[in-house]
């Protein structure tokens, strides 16, 4: 059987042409910090900034979004995610050796997949200081996929290297939890590296920042 078309997208910046979100997407050249890997987060959000409609990220999402996250799943050494996240159904299976899942959870609580998920050796079940979590974490990359606790506590510690947002062409209004939320972050500017957008007029950015703690 032929393989499967890849998924592409118009990139605008830093130079107009068609790109494959596998391209876009790209972490492989990642390198490993000195105590912890290259942490990349990978959000969805409305074009006024909610995280999800009716609880559910997929709610917002589309194939290219979909694409991408999992690209980004399948590629990175290692998957940091909360455990409310994990509940919610969005991570559901165990990842396979070397690669590693870590869940920050203070209650423990994993819900349906408790079990097969704690049965797996590569999944390690987390708790406290999110500097601390991270120098746990082994691999060039690391893929942080939320909720919005976690992530706002990664960058306001300055752990974050580089964040994938996709603002979806929708207007939730309500009062939907926005991709990061908790202690304030530094107010120095990302740097925009790239911007795509796909036939449903989604858009697909990608910053850079150096992190403010020492490497």
């Amino acid at each position: 059987m032929a393989d499967a078309q890849p998924v592409t997208m118009q990139r605008l910046l830093p130079e107009a042409g068609t790109v494959s979100v596998r391209e876009a997407y790209d972490v492989a050249s990642r390198k490993r910090r000195v105590n912890r890997p290259w942490i990349v987060m990978c959000m969805i959000a409305s074009a006024d900034g909610a995280l999800a409609i009716d609880g559910r990220a997929e709610g917002l999402g589309n194939a290219t979004d979909r694409e991408a996250v999992l690209h980004l799943h399948r590629s990175t050494d290692a998957v940091l995610v909360g455990a409310a996240t994990v509940r919610a159904g969005d991570v559901l299976t165990p990842l396979v050796a070397p690669r590693q899942l870590f869940i920050v959870s203070q209650s423990g609580n994993l819900g349906a997949h408790d079990g097969q998920l704690r049965a797996a050796p590569t999944t390690h079940v987390v708790s406290g200081d999110v500097v601390e979590i991270v120098q746990r974490i082994p691999g060039d990359t690391c893929l942080l996929e939320g909720g919005a606790v976690l992530n706002g506590q990664m960058l306001a510690a300055g752990l974050v290297v580089e964040v994938f947002v996709t603002f979806a062409p929708r207007f939730v209004v309500g009062n939907a939890t926005r991709i990061a939320f908790g202690p304030p972050a530094s107010r120095e500017s990302w740097r925009l590296v790239q911007l795509c957008v796909d036939d449903d007029g989604f858009l697909f950015a990608r910053y850079e920042h150096k992190p403010s703690i020492t490497t």
